[in-house]
């Protein structure tokens, strides 16, 4: 089931940027995206090693500085089943942090940030149904993030693209230093 949903995604995507007509986007000005996705959380805790797939989400805000580079705030999320301390719940795995994105191709490009990496829980898991009290340990340390994408559909003031994101994050958690990588496949929508 999943191996045809992907294909008839691709295959969608792909009829859709070859039928567009050749107009291509106007970059200026302010900046919006948001993407989402699945990503793969790879972590390190200081007892275990932990594997998640779950989903991806990214959301940019940021300003063109020319027609081929923004400087954006990017957040990016992957969540991740948490089974340390207390019951079994989601989390993120994200980070928050000043990028540059830029397009080396009409419709290629590269996006890398440095800042704040974050492990939080996510908003539809922070009441613990046994106790009925919030959850709301928040935890931060190193985040960064890399990215290449393809856009493939221009509008005028508009794209959709399909990018490949890592994002590494180093954070003290209660049970001590964790790291790890999580590598995420996105579709997203971006506004100029």
């Amino acid at each position: 089931m999943k191996k045809k949903i992907i294909t008839i995604l691709f295959s969608s995507l792909s009829i859709l940027s070859y039928a567009q007509n050749e107009q291509m986007v106007t970059r200026e000005g302010f900046v919006f995206g948001m993407s989402l996705g699945i990503s793969n959380s790879i972590q390190s805790f200081p007892n275990k090693s932990q594997n998640d797939i779950g989903f991806g989400l990214d959301v940019k805000l940021g300003y063109m500085i020319n027609p081929n580079i923004a400087i954006l705030l990017t957040t990016n999320v992957s969540g991740y089943e948490y089974s340390g301390i207390g019951r079994t719940r989601k989390r993120d795995f994200g980070i928050l942090a000043p990028s540059v994105q830029y397009w080396f191709k009409e419709r290629f490009w590269l996006l890398g940030g440095i800042g704040l990496g974050v492990d939080a829980p996510v908003f539809f898991d922070i009441k613990n149904p046994e106790t009925n009290k919030e959850e709301t340990e928040y935890y931060s340390g190193l985040g960064i993030v890399g990215a290449v994408g393809y856009d493939i559909y221009q509008g005028k003031k508009f794209t959709i693209d399909l990018k490949a994101r890592i994002t590494y994050r180093n954070v003290n958690i209660t049970e001590g230093k964790t790291n790890g990588v999580s590598p995420s496949l996105l579709i997203g929508i971006n506004f100029y």
